[in-house]
């Protein structure tokens, strides 16, 4: 190597080196693992807030208004039209997910627990997440249920506002927050990509991307023109999820919330019935073939939030719905 060139290999290197080395691009936070069961930045947030009487759905509040919700108005963005890049997606999902459930203290020891799914900003102060994430379990001699926004800050949840076990959605009132809400769009057909921005089996800030797949009802069809027409409704999406991501939104490539994690279900050969007395078979002993990912809906969310977009103080609670045998 020639003389000029050698030091100009030199200066080029040691410059390189005297500069900050990034695996990923400026303001991209790497992310944690493992779950949040006993994270202790968020068990004492939530302690203060505990201690400072500021929880206000403990179990016996939760359970009542899961029977009778408590609705109000709520100022839902509109959807958007413009497309954007996966990096823009990614940072919209994030900013607008929750953790949100239980801090609670169990019934076999004296100690607070965090019992944390997903749930994706509708509004500036409300967000909305599965019906079951809000269920409290037989595990809690006591608790509140609380949300903890992308920068870890713990807010409490002060209200139900609609729920449907059926469609398995619910739309919470949040307190502090000021949050960047997802607007729900029901403009989605197979084919069209999806995203997903979740918590699976622990593993944060895990983004994955992939098609519409179908829609189809789970249980008896929906009678059309009737109230609660879509909550048996649902859609499956190739994006990747796992327990833990309950709750957690679905994204169009506009950056609008087009469902919400519901359920997964691997499936396998199941082995036939037979004669009797014969031994089921089973081509490829046992093995998971395919994983369908069902969410619940955007359409269902729509209807579910459409009492709380003309909500008028003087109205009575819409009436109790009583979920199906299927349901329990």
């Amino acid at each position: 190597m020639k003389p000029l060139l050698f030091t100009a290999a030199i200066f080029s290197l040691a410059n390189a080196l005297s500069q900050p080395l990034h695996a990923q691009a400026p303001g991209v936070p790497i992310e944690r693992n493992g779950n949040r069961k006993q994270d202790n930045g968020i068990l004492e947030k939530a302690k203060v807030l505990k201690d400072a009487g500021k929880l206000k759905l403990t179990l016996a509040a939760t359970k009542e208004q899961l029977q009778t919700p408590v609705p109000g108005a709520v100022a839902f963005p509109t959807a958007k039209q413009q497309r954007l890049s996966a990096r823009e997606i990614a940072q919209a999902a994030r900013d607008a997910q929750l953790q949100f459930g239980w801090y609670y203290l169990c019934k076999d020891c004296d100690h607070w627990h965090l019992n944390l799914a997903a749930a994706y900003a509708v509004a500036s102060d409300a967000i909305a997440t599965c019906h079951h994430c809000v269920e409290p379990n037989d595990k809690m001699r006591d608790g509140f249920l609380i949300a903890v926004d992308h920068k870890g800050e713990v807010l409490p949840v002060t209200a139900v506002l609609a729920k449907s076990q059926t469609l398995d959605g619910a739309i919470l009132r949040v307190e502090g927050g000021s949050f960047a809400a997802l607007p729900l769009s029901d403009d989605v057909s197979p084919g069209d990509a999806a995203y997903c921005f979740s918590a699976p089996l622990g593993q944060a800030g895990y983004f994955s991307q992939g098609i519409v797949n179908r829609f189809f009802w789970q249980g008896a069809p929906g009678k059309e023109g009737a109230q609660g027409q879509w909550k048996t409704l649902r859609v499956n999406v190739s994006t990747d999820w796992a327990p833990g991501s309950s709750g957690a939104a679905v994204l169009d490539e506009s950056g609008n919330a087009i469902g919400h994690v519901s359920t997964i279900h691997p499936l396998g050969e199941t082995p036939p019935a037979g004669k009797k007395g014969a031994k089921p078979t089973d081509r490829f002993g046992g093995a998971t073939l395919i994983t369908l990912h069902a969410a619940t809906p955007a359409r269902g969310m729509i209807e579910l939030a459409q009492p709380l977009r003309d909500f008028k103080p003087e109205e009575k609670p819409a009436e109790v719905e009583k979920p199906a045998a299927a349901d329990k």
